[in-house]
Parts: C-alpha cells; structure tokens; sequence
C-alpha cells in the first residue's frame, strides 16, 4: 500500500471513529454535539440507529486492535 492512500486510511478511520462515538453518546445518552452545534434535535429512532452506528465504531475500532496486536506477535515470533 502506497503512503497516500494509508494516510486516506488512517483519515477515514479517525473520522469513521469520531462519527461513531458522537453517534454512540447521543444514542445512549442523547447528548449529540452535531445536533447542538447545528440546532437540531434526535428522535427515539435516531437514537436507535446512533447507538448501532457507535457500537460499529466500537466493533471496528476492536477489530483494528486485535490485528495490530496479531500482526505484531507475528512479527516478533
């Protein structure tokens, strides 16, 4: 992989993981930045589905940890 796009990788990772754990606390505890910084408000099923969209963040921020720690030991043995 080319320097370029492994700098666009680790960009829309960040993003992707600020998205999700924005949408995360605004699905368990309804507090969305996004929603006061632009004057909008959530409903229950907005609610719902930013919940499930942080929790996605959650998996794949996991994921990318287990891998990096398996590509590791990997590399050490």
């Amino acid at each position: 992989m080319n320097k370029v796009m492994k700098i666009v990788d680790v960009v829309a990772f960040v993003i992707l993981l600020i998205g999700g754990l924005n949408y995360l606390i605004a699905g368990l505890f309804g507090w969305d930045l996004m929603a006061m910084m632009f004057g909008t408000t959530i409903s229950v099923i907005g609610r719902i589905v930013y919940a499930l969209i942080g929790a996605a963040a959650l998996l794949l921020l996991g994921t990318v940890i287990a891998r990096t720690i398996i590509k590791s030991k990997k590399q050490n043995a």
